[in-house]
């Protein structure tokens, strides 16, 4: 059956026996009966052919139509030269004047051409043969202005080397005693191998050096000065210049820079700034939680304890957990110690838990619907480094949540994370006091690390806030809605895409109770009953288990002994008593701990670090002290041995030992004068009165109470009182 095809203006169709001859339809008459019919190869005025010839050979098969127009062009306006702009209004305005829909189909006739032509070669000044050429460019390549506008997209030979008999280039300014060198075929092979030998190596060369390697190497001659055998360019021998190596380099350069890059820096430094990204987060993210994406990175800001503002404790980890669906930020965790598992575990956590307890915990109140992101995710997208645990078993086995370890050096494949990470860094941290800039080991820079005074907890508020006001106004400009989101007038602002999902493609979140989140993802230690109760990382606890299974008891009785416990680092108020795979009794601190209540495992580490440095400090300050102690207790015991020895009297040791209660008598008696207490507020009496009220009494009474006196202190020492 033949084919009905209906010609009309600017259809192209193809020789059936003659492929590279394609014409083109630029007029019909009204009667379609006859057109005007042009090659669109040729440079060639439209000839006239029936209509119905060219419709039955189409049928037939003579003709086939060609849908593609070699001589469309899109253009951008911005990228034309103010010299194409010109040539192209001068064209225009020829069509206007002779080629326009008024003067079709004299145009066409060769005597009436001719008279338009002339016509316009006076109105316009031109040359004839330049308003003919812009004639059959316009009907060759579709009647339209862009088919006048000049070729020079289209000069030259793009990707070819040309094949040059003589140096290119601006001549000389100063004259040179090597003579110049047209680059052929011959000496780019040079400049290839020397690249490869003198400029691809990890020790990174310049690009300066391995030129004149490579002149010292191929163009130099070898001479031997004073037995040391050197090269040596003759005067008036061509050499390449620097400039022409360097164009070639440059030239070349882009054709295999993974070679360059990856040779001289390393594939990690490929991975991360050179290899094409071409993939997006959302290609294979359908719905909220069904991807997070877990990173850490350090903050650019210096914080101080909370027991003691003037100890600086340096720049903490951060940790971000973000949705792939939303970019919303569903958890974070800040910690002091390097990136590791449990900061991972603790930043999923949060993403998992409601954030209305935590916010409270930072003094931050919010309602649920101001951070919402709450529920297990089923991917999780993290570095390997951090995700390979014994944990990551528990939670594929307990919580069915499935882990993807990106590969090293490729940030881009958490790029919604990094770009966080990025905007915190960006906008909050630079005011913050303490903040860390990239000049500050520069000589000369401020160490603005003496301004911190932010704790831990603070920065947690900060980072809150920070969080807030991106989940529920930031717009994120580079977000693909789909044509649904569209239709719902879905604002692409992380809260209002996670709410969207939720309703509509909420089938990848789930919900979990807290306890067996927390019993399958907290990190676990050994802790150690002792008899004043159960001790971990310094501090006590006690709990309900422990007081009924009398573990005190026990480890009084028979010794300390080990138990496991799982613990929150945000807040160490309380531990976790592990009794089996799924049960745990909550453990306390004890009263005399309170002044580790609230506080972060961070900080009660730092408390206690500090604490035994001064204790340390103390012990070695006590050393000195003692051994100058010794020194001085030595001296008296010296001067007194010399002292006594001064003293004794010829008399046998029994004698000597015979009078020690005599002599411990008159010890005393002396002691008791110099150590007689007189109050100033007494009235004191004539002394002079009472020696003579003594004297008058002495001769009666003095021996008498003498006698007592002995006698009650026989009966004290011999223990009879």
């Amino acid at each position: 059956m033949k084919k009905k095809v209906q010609l009309a203006v600017n259809l192209l169709y193809r020789y059936a026996d003659d492929s590279s001859r394609i014409e083109r339809v630029v007029w019909i008459s009204p009667d379609r009966k006859g057109c005007f019919v042009t090659n669109i190869h040729d440079n060639e005025y439209p000839i006239i052919k029936r209509v119905e010839d060219i419709e039955e050979g189409i049928g037939e098969g003579l003709y086939e139509i060609e849908k593609t127009d070699p001589w469309m062009r899109i253009i951008d306006h911005e990228t034309l030269s103010e010299k194409e702009k010109n040539r192209w209004d001068q064209a225009i305005r020829i069509i206007q004047l002779i080629a326009s829909s008024e003067c079709e189909p004299n145009i066409f006739f060769s005597n009436e051409r001719g008279k338009l032509v002339q016509e316009a070669s006076v109105i316009l000044g031109m040359d004839k043969s330049t308003i003919s050429r812009y004639l059959k460019r316009y009907w060759k390549r579709g009647k339209t202005h862009y088919s006048l506008l000049s070729d020079y997209d289209r000069c030259g030979a793009a990707g070819q080397d040309r094949k040059i008999q003589k140096k290119l280039g601006r001549k000389r300014t100063y004259t040179s005693q090597y003579e110049e060198l047209v680059i052929t075929d011959d000496i780019k092979r040079l400049f290839r191998i020397s690249l490869e030998n003198f400029y691809y190596s990890s020790k990174r060369p310049t690009l300066k050096k391995a030129y004149e390697q490579m002149i010292a190497e191929y163009f130099a001659s070898k001479h031997e000065v004073d037995g040391v055998l050197l090269p040596i360019v003759e005067k008036g021998k061509a050499i390449p210049t620097f400039g022409q190596f360097r164009y070639w380099f440059n030239k070349w350069r882009m054709q295999d820079i993974k070679k360059e890059v990856t040779i001289r820096e390393g594939s990690r430094k490929y991975h991360q700034q050179y290899k094409p990204v071409l993939g997006s987060t959302q290609q294979d993210v359908d719905a909220p939680a069904a991807v997070y994406q877990i990173d850490s990175t350090v903050l650019d800001v210096t914080i101080v304890s909370a027991f003691d503002r003037s100890k600086i404790l340096g720049r903490p980890t951060f940790y971000l957990t973000v949705c792939g669906y939303s970019h919303a930020i569903t958890g974070f965790h800040i910690t002091l110690s390097p990136p590791s598992w449990e900061g991972a575990m603790m930043s999923l956590i949060c993403a998992c838990e409601s954030k209305v307890d935590l916010c409270k915990r930072y003094e931050v109140d919010i309602r649920e619907e101001d951070w919402p992101t709450v529920g297990l995710p089923q991917y999780i997208l993290a570095d390997r480094g951090e995700m390979i645990s014994g944990k990551v078993l528990s939670m594929i086995e307990y919580l069915n949540i499935a882990v993807q370890n990106t590969p090293p050096f490729f940030p881009h494949w958490k790029s919604l994370v990094e770009r966080y990470f990025g905007i915190l860094q960006h906008d909050a941290t630079p005011s913050l006091p303490g903040a860390v800039y990239k000049d500050a080991k520069e000589r000369g820079v401020r160490d603005n690390r003496i301004t911190a005074s932010l704790t831990l907890e603070e920065i947690n508020k900060i980072i809150i806030k920070f969080i807030l006001h991106y989940n529920n106004q930031h717009y994120l400009s580079d977000y693909v809605r789909t044509p649904h989101q569209i239709e719902e007038n879905v604002k692409p602002i992380p809260i209002e895409l996670w709410k969207y999902g939720i309703k509509h493609k909420s089938g990848r979140l789930r919900q979990v109770s807290r306890d067996i989140l927390r019993f399958n993802m907290l990190p676990s230690e050994k802790a150690t009953v002792f008899a004043n109760g159960i001790k971990w990382r310094g501090m006590l606890y006690s709990c309900e288990t422990a007081l009924k299974e009398k573990y005190f008891v026990r480890a009084r009785a028979k010794g300390s002994f080990k138990c496991d416990v799982s613990f929150d680092p945000r807040n160490v108020s309380q531990i976790y008593l592990r009794l089996g795979r799924n049960e745990y009794d909550v453990c306390y601190l004890l009263e005399s701990q309170a002044r580790y209540k609230n506080k972060s495992l961070e900080e009660v580490r730092y408390l206690l670090a500090m604490e035994q440095q001064n204790q340390l400090t103390a012990k070695d300050k006590g050393l000195g002290s003692r051994i100058s102690l010794a020194a001085e207790i030595d001296f008296i015991v010296k001067e007194a041995v010399a002292k006594t020895k001064l003293d004794l009297n010829p008399e046998s040791k029994t004698k000597r030992l015979r009078d020690i209660r005599e002599n411990r008598r008159r010890e005393n008696e002396w002691n008791r004068e110099l150590e007689s207490v007189v109050l100033d507020g007494v009235q004191r009496f004539n002394q002079s009165a009472i020696v003579e009220e003594k004297n008058e009494e002495e001769n009666g009474s003095t021996l008498n109470h003498l006698k007592l006196l002995k006698k009650i202190q026989e009966e004290g020492l011999n223990g009879n009182r």
